[in-house]
């Protein structure tokens, strides 16, 4: 059995853009299937109330937010590499952009084309969950607008590939290539979309190429046997690391939370602080203790 467990559910975008990251690294997985809105009560002990999706697990060690599972899975899975060519910079940085404003543009054409259509409750989650900045109606019509956006953006990325090149970057795949496929992934369930994406030859056979990855080798698992795993990993003796120029101390009461939507602060006892991870003690009575794990750009730390 994997030790890796992902907790997710399958319409999610962000976690479509991880799970072809783990077709591309070839990997064995436990798939936790999780609520798509809130409440989340097999989660909930895991996470300390983070209520984004996807959410990767490793015994008690909890990973919140697409960017710090990324950078695990790099970590612990360094080859085939995400970042050929030391493109960090491009990786992480394309991230802020697809994950923002491109999946925003995304977001608009999807609510736009179906808000009308999705059950009210879900809805209000996601009014809830974006902090009031959805408007099924005015999504709707702005959803031209929306689209001239799209396709402008769709056309940065035919222009980039127009060379032959098999992926953004040249000859290998890199994070850039999954930072763009889910927000088209997502974008393309809207008819008018799809529309726009068949304009783009290079994107059609680069997006086949993405495809092609597969999602690795999944495994059902159950979230109460998630829960087991989390209990029975001792985290107690676990120690962190604070950067030279913080203004925190190891062991602190703080609370974490994204700087954008899904603000859940989480609370626990500070383990690491530094320039690329946040990452708290949290305890509860399911599952004891747990350390759950967060990026630090994009997310706020007191």
């Amino acid at each position: 059995m994997s030790d890796l467990i992902f907790h997710h559910y399958d319409a999610s975008p962000f976690a479509e853009k991880v799970r072809t990251i783990l077709g591309f690294k070839g990997l064995s997985w436990q798939s936790v299937q999780i609520p798509r809105m809130m409440p989340k009560p097999e989660l909930t002990p895991l996470t300390g109330g983070y209520r984004k999706t996807p959410v990767m697990q490793f015994g008690a060690h909890i990973y919140c937010d697409t960017q710090i599972i990324i950078r695990e899975l790099e970590n612990r899975f360094p080859s085939p590499t995400l970042f050929p060519g030391d493109s960090q910079f491009l990786g992480w940085g394309t991230s802020f952009w697809t994950d923002k404003l491109l999946f925003g543009t995304a977001a608009a054409i999807v609510f736009g084309t179906f808000g009308e259509q999705m059950p009210a409750e879900f809805v209000q989650d996601r009014v809830e969950y974006s902090g009031g900045s959805i408007n099924i109606e005015k999504m709707k019509a702005a959803l031209p607008v929306s689209l001239q956006q799209f396709a402008a953006m769709m056309d940065w990325a035919e222009q980039g590939l127009a060379d032959g090149r098999d992926y953004l970057l040249g000859q290998d795949a890199s994070l850039v290539d999954f930072n763009l496929y889910y927000t088209i992934w997502f974008a393309g369930r809207a008819p008018a979309a799809k529309e726009i994406l068949t304009e783009f030859p290079n994107l059609n056979a680069w997006a086949g190429r993405i495809v092609a990855f597969g999602k690795g080798y999944p495994s059902e698992m159950s979230a109460a046997d998630a829960l087991v795993i989390a209990q029975k990993d001792n985290v107690s003796a676990y120690s962190g690391s604070i950067g030279v120029n913080e203004d925190k101390k190891a062991g602190e009461q703080v609370t974490v939370m994204p700087n954008d939507t899904g603000r859940t602060p989480v609370t626990g006892e500070l383990v690491t602080l530094n320039r690329r991870e946040i990452a708290i003690r949290h305890k509860n009575e399911t599952v004891d203790e747990v350390i759950i794990h967060f990026p630090r750009a994009g997310f706020i730390v007191r």
